[in-house]
């Protein structure tokens, strides 16, 4: 964190400095035109202000930034989920646990239902028809050409 903060300060520092020369030199140039400085403060003053100014904006961002992103590492970090991680390394994050009832305190929690799988008339594998039926576990003998659906006789 250390290697992000001295670069940044460095740059706040550097615009502070540019910040205080550029105020010096417009409150001086005012000062020669209308004969007194902004609100009777001696040009000097104003670069010196603005330097100061400058160093303590670049000190309280440091302050927020470290305070903020402690905050938030708190929040983003779960106790539950870091020691099960290492625990279950090849196993998956989500039990296998009964689905809640449609209305709360109505019956007993139902089972989820298994997960489905993929069936659906897909192009032929062998390619002696535009599509087969897959049912999930292999292909059947049902075949479709050109919308007209029938049995494979081989």
């Amino acid at each position: 964190m250390s290697g992000l903060i001295i670069p940044r300060t460095g740059w706040y520092l550097t615009l502070g400095l540019v910040f205080g020369m550029l105020a010096f030199m417009r409150s001086n140039a005012y000062r020669r035109r209308t004969g007194s400085s902004p609100w009777h403060i001696h040009p000097l003053v104003w670069g010196i202000v603005s330097i100061f100014v400058t160093f303590l904006v670049t000190l309280l961002s440091v302050v927020f930034v470290a305070i903020f992103g402690t905050v938030l590492s708190f929040l983003a970090w779960s106790p539950r989920g870091q020691s099960g991680r290492e625990a279950n390394m090849g196993e998956s994050e989500f039990r296998d646990t009964p689905a809640p009832s449609p209305v709360d305190g109505v019956g007993p929690a139902q089972p989820a239902p298994p997960v489905t799988v993929l069936r659906a008339w897909l192009a032929d594998p062998t390619g002696r028809h535009e599509l087969r039926y897959f049912d999930g576990t292999g292909w059947t003998e049902h075949v479709a050409d050109a919308g007209v659906i029938s049995a494979d006789a081989s």
